[in-house]
C-alpha cells in the first residue's frame, strides 16, 4: 500500500524524534563542552551545548517589571530624574526601576544598599482595592526588612524642596533601621 505525502511526513517527523530522544540518552553520560566531550558522573549538572531558548518562559511578574521598565509613567520618569541629578548625581546607579520584591510585588524604586523601596501613587491608589494592595504589599516588604517610602505624583511635581526633604527622610530611615533576619515577623 502506498503512503500519502502526509502519511511520509509524519514517519520522518517519528522517526527524528526517535533520534533525537537516543541522542539526548547518550549525551546524559557524556556532555559536550566547547566541542570536547567530558565524561558526566551520576548527579553532577549536564553541560548542555544548545538550547531552545522558546522552552524558556520568564514568569509573569517578571515580564510585567521589564515591561513597566520600559513605559514609565510621567511621576516615574520626573522622579528617576530628579534621583539622577541629586548632589550632582551622587544616587546614578544605586538603585533599580521596577524591582520584583518577594516574587509577587514590584515597586517603583529600590535602593538595595540601605532596603528602601519608593513608591510612586498615582490617583488609582485612591481606590479601596488598590489600598488594600498597597498595605499587604508594605507588609510583605516589612517582612522582607524593607521600608517603604510612598510618595504621591502631586509631591513629585511640586515643591521640589520638600520632596528632597522627604527623601531624606526616607532615607534616614532605612538606613537607621535595625537590621534583621530577613522573613521574620517584626
Amino acid at each position: 500500500m502506498a503512503r500519502s505525502k502526509g502519511n511520509w511526513s509524519a514517519f520522518f517527523k517519528r522517526t527524528d524524534r526517535k533520534k533525537t530522544i537516543k541522542k539526548r540518552k547518550s549525551a546524559s553520560l557524556l556532555s559536550s563542552v566547547g566541542g570536547v566531550v567530558v565524561p558526566h558522573v551520576i548527579g553532577e549538572p549536564i553541560f548542555v551545548r544548545s538550547y531552545r531558548p522558546t522552552l524558556i518562559r520568564k514568569s509573569y511578574i517578571l515580564t510585567n517589571s521589564e515591561k513597566r521598565r520600559a513605559e514609565p509613567t510621567r511621576a516615574e520618569a520626573e522622579l528617576e530624574r530628579i534621583l539622577n541629578s541629586l548632589n550632582s548625581g551622587v544616587l546614578r546607579g544605586k538603585f533599580k526601576r521596577e524591582q520584583v520584591v518577594s516574587g509577587k510585588w514590584i515597586v517603583d524604586f529600590f535602593f538595595p544598599e540601605i532596603r528602601l523601596a519608593i513608591e510612586v501613587d498615582g490617583s488609582v491608589h485612591n481606590t479601596r482595592v488598590q489600598r488594600a494592595k498597597d498595605l499587604k504589599k508594605d507588609s510583605d516588604c516589612r517582612r522582607f526588612d524593607i521600608t517603604v517610602l510612598r510618595l504621591r505624583n502631586a509631591e513629585i511635581f511640586g515643591n521640589r524642596d520638600w520632596l528632597i526633604k522627604k527623601l531624606r527622610t526616607g532615607w534616614r530611615e532605612a538606613k537607621d533601621r535595625e537590621n534583621r533576619f530577613i522573613g521574620c515577623s517584626a
